[in-house]
Formats: structure tokens, sequence, C-alpha cells
């Protein structure tokens, strides 16, 4: 993302409404001063027109792999670069680069890549590191490679020492072993997320007590209710709709969930408790038949989505993060605020991120996205820096 980094000053001016913080709206300008959000700026900002737009904080994606070809997976800085440039020019202001489950020696390279990237200067998007696996349950692995997937014991081997940059991990968390490596990364200050899990309500009741706070891709890779004789029991899914503290994604895409789920998942936590993530891959950018790997996994894209080769999974999405939100709003009838803050506030508290990330309150970073009434992205603003929605670069 070279030419990207550095701060600036700015002002939003003319939005119809300013997205502060959940539940909150405003008018008035959004100054920028050094690319902190300020009450005041007395070095010149430079301003910016929303010209009768909604003003709101970037986007922020806790759970994506790629795009326009390139997977996280890729150690080369280069192909990190494409991938923060696109889902950037898309509004998503926030990234957390999620790997898909592949090779020890892969993962530690694409870690190494994210902590040289975190240490610069030249990738203002990148806020961490969000481990998909390979700790997950074989028979919920959805597209993740079943050849990589590891016990507890060996991933928290190969996380320690804890490596720069992780910020979150999802697992399977009734799998042996997974108590002390929720406990290791809970203490270490990692959000831990269950995922791709067959765990029983009591399961996710006892990672709980252990620090796990989140769920991820609610009806994606989650055991759900059975009857095994008599009794009905409830699996992952049904005791994530009934907690009343974790928070969980959901992929609004279109393909991933119908309306219906989308209104459940919506109604049973609320929009302070539910994120809009993309899980965008690598084939997000390409044309339908395009070929492309997540993790160490392979996918195809299709008209709107992917799908692993034989076709038995969805493998990921093909869509941005402002897609997700207008599709959201569209599926459910949700209010603008409530769609916005799941993509802003929710995702940026459930990484640790919040306030500085997904909020316009003063002190937090200056990453602003302007959309019109359809919730289209029409301008972006990144540490004070406008550019244009549809280009990775600076508006002249």
């Amino acid at each position: 993302m070279s030419g990207l980094s550095g701060a600036g000053c700015a002002v939003v001016r003319s939005g119809l409404q300013v997205h502060t913080a959940p539940g909150r709206r405003g008018s008035g300008d959004v100054v920028i001063c050094r690319g902190v959000v300020s009450d005041t700026c007395v070095h010149g900002p430079v301003p910016v027109d929303a010209d009768g737009l909604l003003v709101a904080p970037g986007l922020v994606d806790i759970h994506v792999h790629g795009a326009s070809g390139h997977d996280f997976t890729e150690p080369e800085p280069a192909a990190w670069h494409d991938v923060l440039d696109t889902h950037l020019a898309a509004g998503t202001t926030t990234v957390l680069a999620t790997l898909a489950s592949t090779s020890p020696a892969r993962t530690a390279a694409a870690l190494a890549t994210a902590a040289a990237l975190l240490s610069g200067p030249d990738a203002p998007t990148l806020a961490g590191v969000h481990l998909e696996g390979p700790c997950l349950a074989h028979g919920q692995r959805g597209a993740h490679d079943p050849g990589h997937l590891c016990t507890p014991g060996q991933l928290r081997a190969e996380l320690t020492p804890l490596p720069e940059g992780l910020r979150m991990v999802t697992l399977a968390p009734e799998l042996p072993g997974a108590d002390a490596l929720i406990t290791y990364l809970a203490q270490a200050g990692v959000r831990v997320s269950a995922g791709h899990s067959a765990a029983t309500a009591q399961d996710l009741a006892r990672a709980r007590r252990l620090g796990l706070s989140h769920l991820a891709h609610l009806w994606s890779g989650q055991s759900a209710l059975t009857r095994p004789v008599l009794h009905r029991v409830p699996g992952l899914l049904e005791a994530s709709l009934a907690s009343d503290t974790v928070t969980a994604e959901v992929i609004a895409d279109g393909h991933h969930l119908p309306a219906t789920l989308l209104t459940i998942a919506l109604r049973c936590l609320g929009p302070d408790r539910l994120c809009l993530v993309s899980d965008a891959t690598a084939g997000m950018g390409l044309p339908p038949g395009s070929t492309f790997r997540t993790g160490a996994s392979r996918g195809q894209v299709h008209d709107g989505y992917a799908a692993t080769a034989d076709h038995a999974s969805l493998c990921g999405s093909v869509t941005p993060l402002a897609t997700c939100v207008a599709r959201m709003r569209e599926m459910t009838g949700a209010p603008i605020e409530d769609v916005l803050t799941m993509a802003t506030a929710t995702p940026a508290r459930a990484a640790g991120l919040y306030p500085r990330k997904g909020s316009l309150l003063p002190g937090a970073d200056g990453d602003v996205v302007m959309l019109d009434t359809d919730l289209n992205v029409r301008r972006v603003v990144l540490a004070g820096r406008p550019f244009a929605a549809t280009a990775a670069e600076p508006v002249r």
C-alpha cells in the first residue's frame, strides 16, 4: 500500500447524518486533525464535501481472507497490499487479515509478514491477524482443508511464543486440550472465537468462563439442535443465539443466509452484539469460473458466490463488507444506524479496537466512509486523507 501511509487533516462537511457511536445520530462537520477525530484543527484541514451523503466511521472487517486473486496466507507483502487496497476502495478501513487452515510453515510466514507490515507505516488499514483454524472440528470444517487441521496442543505449540499482531483465533472449543489453549490466548489478550465446531451448550459455557467471547459466522460450521432420543439438545448455534454476552458474526452476502435467518440473528443479539463480516476470499473481484486459493483449499467463483471444487460447500464470499451492509438492510429492513453499527462499532469492540476504530468520537482514528441512501460507498477518508471509493489512489 505504498503511497497511502501517513496521517492528514480534513473536515468532512454537509453530511446528512453522522454515525459516531451505537444508537447516536448527529449532524455537522467531522474534523480530523493529524489523522485523529478532533473538535478543531489549526493545521489547515482539507475540506471534504459529503454533498448530502451519509457519513459513518470507516467499515471494520474482522473476518476477511483476501481479494483480487490474493490470499492472506501468501507471504509476499505485495499480495497483502493488493488485498488491503481492494477492500479500502470498497470502504473497509480496518481489516483483521484472516488466515484459513494451511501448513504451519505457511501460517508462520504469513504471521511474519503481518508483523513486518504492522511495524511500518505502509499498511494503515491492517489491524492484526485473525487465525481461523487449523484447530477445527473435522465434521464442521466447511471449506477448510482436512489435511491441515490440528489439535489444540499442536496449535498452542505453534503459537508459543505468541506471534506479534495476533488478535483473534477461531477454534472448536470442544476439542481435547482446547481449555488450555483458550486460557493461554485469552490471558494474552487475544480474542477467542468459536467456529467450525460441534460444541454443545455446555462446551460453550465452559469456554466462555475461560475467556472465549465471540462466535464465527452463525449457521456456517456450527452444530445445531439434535434429538438423540426423546429430548432436544441445543447445539452451538442455539447456545450462541441464546447467549446474552457473546458477539457473533453473520455473512450477509445474499448467499450464505436467507433473510429469515439474518432477521433471527438480529432479533436475538441486536446490533450491539451482531457483527457483519465479509468472509471475502481471493475470489472477490475475479470473474465467474476463476479458481483461487484460500488457505490450503481451492475455490471457484460462481455468479455472486464461491464454492469448493466439488460444489459441496460455500468457500467464503466474493463480496466486500459494504455490500453486506446494503444487503443486510435490504433483507431485514433494519434501520440504517443499526446496519452501520454492525459493520463499525460492534466488530471493532469484538476485536478490542473500539473506540479508536469503529467510531467518530474524539480521539478515534480519522477513518470515514460516505454513503448514498442506498448504502453505496461513494467516498473514503483514511486517517484524514481522502480517497475515491472506486480506486485506491488519493483524491486529488
